[in-house]
């Protein structure tokens, strides 16, 4: 296997650099406090062709989702939610191209990509995060339309203008899909949760009360909606995996920073074998995340049939090995890794949640293990 990136890629790789430096880290600290994206920012992505990017016709629509996920890993080097967005704005549009309709695509997809629809998946609910069987959100059909009750958790950008594939029991007790517009009559938001890290996703709880949406709105087959979640979320973990490492990789960068210029009895801690020995770890530990990531995201590209499983059990090695590298950085900062005037704190927190968003690491446990048995 060439691990080597190819010139496309590593312009992309400098593009997403650059964008990152200039244009995310100095507003880095309003963002968390704010604990909301600058509206301006999707234009931005979009202006720098960010988003939609494997969707054909858009501005850099040849790459593919080890492109994206590339991109994504210099974006979260920020330690942000920044990274959210593209992931949202790439995987989104992604599900439409290959599930939806030509009706869906000419409608949906180039606002996704031009940056003036912030795209939403909306599946969780208040007692279920994975299983299709106890949603209590309902669709049910009325004349040319499904009429849409119940609630969602945790969606992100749900208070967005925009679209959402919103996944609602159907009068035959089935999954299915539909595409709707945020912000309609019959939807409204409520609570946007406080996260521990991960800082402008704007997590709310979506309410939907007699919303009529056209029945030409179901994505991909009626009764299939469950299928096209698994699909998303095994492209999502890919992604997902990508912000880590590149979270992993700030972390690992200040980490070296700070002993390369912290003292101890007279003399630099980057000195101590013990030091240089967990840094060596942390990098090695790095680098086989890094290339399981692209080895999953590759396979994704080339349909590798076994490539779900795969992203799966690149979830489970990649989020726990990428944790265990920030904490380590985190540590070698002594008591000045518990400040918010440090990178490494707002690393720390922006990384947490990827043991349990987009599907716990036990889930993904049983998708590998079942995968092995069969």
């Amino acid at each position: 296997m060439n691990f080597s990136l190819n010139e496309g890629q590593k312009f992309l790789q400098k593009l997403a650099k650059d964008f990152t430096i200039n244009t995310i880290d100095p507003i880095a600290p309003k963002m968390e406090s704010d604990a909301r994206l600058p509206d301006d920012l999707i234009g931005k992505f979009a202006h720098v062709g960010l988003l939609g990017m494997t969707v054909p016709g858009n501005k850099n629509s040849e790459a593919s989702t080890l492109d994206c996920s590339l991109v994504i890993e210099q974006i979260a080097y920020s330690g942000t939610g920044a990274w959210w967005l593209v992931a949202f704005n790439n995987s989104i549009p992604e599900i439409i191209h290959q599930f939806g309709s030509e009706g869906i695509k000419q409608k949906y997809l180039a606002p996704l990509c031009n940056g003036t629809s912030y795209g939403s998946v909306q599946f969780t609910e208040e007692e279920t995060g994975s299983d299709p069987e106890a949603l209590t959100t309902k669709g049910m059909p009325e004349g040319e339309y499904y009429v849409i009750n119940g609630m969602k958790r945790f969606s992100t950008f749900g208070d967005r203008n925009g679209c959402a594939i919103v996944y609602v029991k159907d009068e035959n007790g089935a999954c299915t899909a539909f595409i709707i517009e945020k912000k309609q009559k019959g939807y409204s938001t409520e609570k946007s949760w406080e996260l521990m890290g991960a800082g402008g996703i704007e997590a709310v709880d979506v309410y939907f009360q007699d919303m009529h949406v056209p029945k030409e709105n179901i994505v991909g087959i009626k009764g299939k909606g469950f299928d096209i979640l698994l699909h998303w979320i095994a492209i999502e973990k890919i992604m997902q995996s990508a912000a880590n490492i590149g979270m992993a990789q700030a972390a690992l960068d200040e980490a070296i920073r700070y002993v390369k210029a912290r003292k101890s009895r007279g003399k630099l801690v980057s000195g101590m074998q013990g030091i240089r020995w967990i840094l060596a770890e942390m990098k090695c530990k790095l680098e086989a995340a890094r290339y399981l990531t692209y080895r999953a995201a590759s396979l994704y590209d080339v349909k590798d049939m076994n490539w779900k499983a795969e992203a799966a059990s690149t979830k489970l090695f990649v989020i726990p090995a990428t944790l265990e590298i920030i904490d380590k950085a985190r540590q070698l900062h002594g008591c000045y890794g518990y400040v918010k005037d440090f990178k490494i704190e707002r690393l720390y927190r922006g990384a947490a949640g990827a043991s349990s968003i987009a599907t716990s690491l036990e889930i993904n446990r049983s998708i590998v293990g079942g995968w092995l048995i069969e």
